[in-house]
């Protein structure tokens, strides 16, 4: 059966953060995430911060970024966040966040340039060989690491995960972590179905099985209208609808794309409020789980069904409400 964790991001106070995973543990819940995203906040920093409040519950970051966190800084703060949570820590990693890379100079296309995916095996290879107590020695295209050991050592081992929306990188994931999220937050049940399919053939070409996990936002309100609304003012998921959702995934589950060229010029021009005014209530119904407790529940089973082993929902609006209304306990 299917886990559900909890995911946020750093727009919430940490002091929030702290309160709203402490609830997740309390109602039941799997995990709890932080996306990274360093225009906001530290989310390794506040992991640690939730990791002195809470005791049972799983902490994972998904994710980091290869580009802006070198593997062995990152390595060290998993140690400082497993040991301090008890062995309780998962370490997500990814290229990171599209809108702010180019903005630090690293553009992400083209891939044939960028060469993303060889990126991430050298970050992972780093990052498995100091974590597992190891001396590390690449002399790779991106990182250069030469007889290092950390002096730290963790309690228990530290999962890593990979966070994709790649076919290729996806596919070759389960030879390489233990586990993958496949999507951010905002796309349909289609297609975080068809990401599960591209790990499980890197599965059955691996011979070995990882976590295959999903965010998934969720809006919860007896007013439907409030709950859509909630999700038409969240900023990550105008990012998503301008920048990453095809139309042709839309097009799936009957959503209007008429308004999407107007939403990403809108979205590019940093003019929010003109882009939630003209999302339309099927691209909110296409992209997340939102509505009355009783259609959220619904949507969420489709989400599930698509072989997911957890899936970690955003609640947007009334956060509270969404944790209880799906809560496993």
């Amino acid at each position: 059966m299917a886990r559900v964790g909890v995911g946020l991001n750093l727009r919430h106070p940490a002091s929030e953060l702290v309160d709203v995973a402490t609830a997740s543990e309390r109602l039941g819940y799997d995990s709890f995430w932080l996306h990274e995203n360093p225009l906001i906040g530290d989310s390794m920093a506040a992991l640690l911060m939730i990791a002195r409040e809470t005791e049972k519950i799983r902490l994972g970051v998904a994710c980091i970024s290869a580009i802006t966190r070198h593997p062995v800084l990152s390595a060290s703060s998993a140690i400082t966040i497993q040991n301090e949570s008890g062995g309780r820590f998962i370490l997500g990693i990814g290229l990171g966040g599209f809108p702010w890379l180019p903005l630090i100079g690293y553009p992400v296309h083209p891939v044939s340039e960028t060469r993303p995916l060889r990126r991430l095996v050298e970050a992972v290879r780093v990052l498995r060989m100091v974590l597992d107590g190891g001396v590390a020695e690449l002399d790779g295209e991106f990182y250069k690491v030469r007889n290092l050991r950390l002096l730290a050592r963790p309690v228990k081992r530290i999962p890593i995960y990979l966070a994709s929306l790649s076919r290729l990188t996806l596919t070759k994931a389960p030879s390489l972590v233990d586990g993958v999220i496949t999507s951010p937050g905002v796309l349909t049940p289609r297609d975080v179905g068809r990401m599960v399919e591209w790990v499980r053939r890197g599965e059955e070409r691996a011979g070995r099985s990882v976590e295959k996990g999903a965010y998934v936002m969720v809006s919860v309100s007896s007013d439907v209208e409030e709950a859509f609304k909630a999700v038409k003012r969240d900023p990550f998921f105008l990012y998503m609808l301008a920048e990453v959702v095809s139309e042709e995934s839309l097009r799936e589950y009957g959503a209007s794309t008429s308004n999407l060229e107007e939403i990403r010029r809108a979205w590019r021009g940093r003019d929010l409020a003109r882009a939630s005014q003209l999302v339309e209530n099927s691209m909110v119904e296409a992209l997340t789980a939102s509505g009355r407790p009783e259609d959220v529940r619904e949507r969420m089973e489709e989400y599930l069904s698509t072989g997911l082993d957890l899936a970690i929902i955003t609640p947007v609006g009334d956060v509270a409400r969404g944790l209880e209304t799906l809560s496993p306990g």
